[in-house]
């Protein structure tokens, strides 16, 4: 408990100090929720006094669309990436509720498991339940996810640039233990929604209709109970984001290259689109997440014990604990349960996460995270 406590307190302090720091930006830039203007529409004698904001103009901001350029591109970050992360989850969720129960299932020796892979899982719970029900805990999910993969990918596109400066490179040119360090950053920051997202999501996904609303679980297992299983937690995300950004980066700058080969009698600049994204996503998502499965599996046990039937705390054992019942379950096999689940839900989120991310980006016309023009 105090262990969980303590972790829980450095992700609060953290998400202040941002907070924080997000307001002291704002208020170094009084205009940040002005308007967009076009660069011929000639200005008026009647401009409000550079000090002095216009409240329409502020209110409207929010309707019309504010400048996000001017309000900070770590702010733009944040927000892009939590929508991506949200559509991206939605979209595999089914997955992801295959791959907990599977997980969460304990098979005493001798018996068949009711849940023995992902699409029979989801079929039975199509089956049984309703396909509805597939989506079964996707509300603290939609909650979290925006905050969640805003976290990971705004804090790590913060640190790359942040090292970029230290070591006197650019951003695509970090070496490959630069962006492994990056991701990890990325990985740290993200288990502050994390955590608590998942305890939520894994109690409805295990108990069903039985768990109750995201406000009745949250308000029966408290602050300190949201970060149960936070240490496994912080150990996957970290492992993974380092391994997951350190691989897609590289093989970023491994297709920009192979294009660039291939496209010597081309004009105009050489650049990486969705497709580009998507494979590197691919590439990257599946080795990251076969590496952090046991850590997974140890994580989901520890957050699947919750509430029992009267609403009363379960206790839960630690994660040497957990990793020696798993192991006493099925050696090897019990610490990868659900491993196809796993790597077939994450890699193509994070692609698609990712590959949303670079298309919203360029939208807002920013100039793409890697693209190396000929001739330069």
């Amino acid at each position: 408990m105090v262990t969980r406590t303590l972790y829980a307190a450095l992700g609060l302090l953290s998400l202040i100090s941002s907070v924080d720091c997000l307001w002291e930006s704002a208020h170094t830039f009084p205009g940040f929720l002005s308007l967009k203007r076009s660069s011929a529409t000639p200005l008026l004698a009647t401009v409000d006094p550079p000090n002095v904001r216009n409240p329409v103009q502020s209110a409207m901001g929010f309707i019309a669309g504010f400048d996000l350029d001017a309000f900070g591109k770590g702010v733009k970050d944040f927000a892009i990436g939590g929508v991506s992360g949200a559509i991206a989850q939605t979209i595999v969720f089914p997955i992801d509720l295959a791959k907990t129960r599977i997980q969460d299932e304990v098979v005493v020796a001798g018996a068949k498991a009711q849940y023995s892979g992902v699409i029979q899982t989801i079929m039975k719970v199509a089956r049984e339940d309703g396909v509805l029900k597939l989506w079964r805990g996707v509300t603290p999910v939609l909650l979290g996810s925006t905050p969640e993969c805003a976290l990971e990918i705004g804090s790590n596109n913060l640190a790359r640039e942040k090292l970029a400066e230290a070591l006197h490179v650019k951003q695509h040119d970090l070496p490959m233990w630069g962006e492994v360090a990056c991701g990890g950053v990325g990985g740290f920051f993200q288990v502050i929604a994390t955590c608590p997202m998942e305890r939520v999501k894994i109690l409805q996904q295990v108990m069903g209709d039985k768990a109750g609303s995201v406000g009745k679980i949250v308000s029966e297992l408290g602050f300190a109970g949201l970060y149960q299983g936070v240490k496994p937690c912080y150990f996957r995300d970290i492992i993974f984001a380092g391994l997951y950004f350190g691989i897609y980066h590289e093989t970023r700058k491994a297709i920009l290259r192979d294009k660039l080969r291939n496209s010597k009698e081309k004009q105009g600049d050489v650049k990486l689109g969705p497709l580009d994204d998507l494979v590197a996503g691919l590439i990257a998502g599946v080795p990251a997440a076969f590496v952090t499965t046991p850590l997974d599996v140890i994580k989901t046990r520890m957050q699947s014990c919750g509430v029992d039937a009267n609403g009363c705390r379960i206790a839960v054992g630690s994660m040497s604990t957990t990793a020696r019942e798993l192991w006493a379950e099925g050696q090897m096999a019990g610490l990868f349960k659900g491993v196809y689940g796993r790597v077939g839900r994450v890699a193509p989120q994070m692609a698609l996460c990712l590959v949303l991310y670079e298309a919203m980006k360029q939208f807002f016309d920013e100039p793409p995270a890697l693209a190396v023009s000929k001739g330069k």
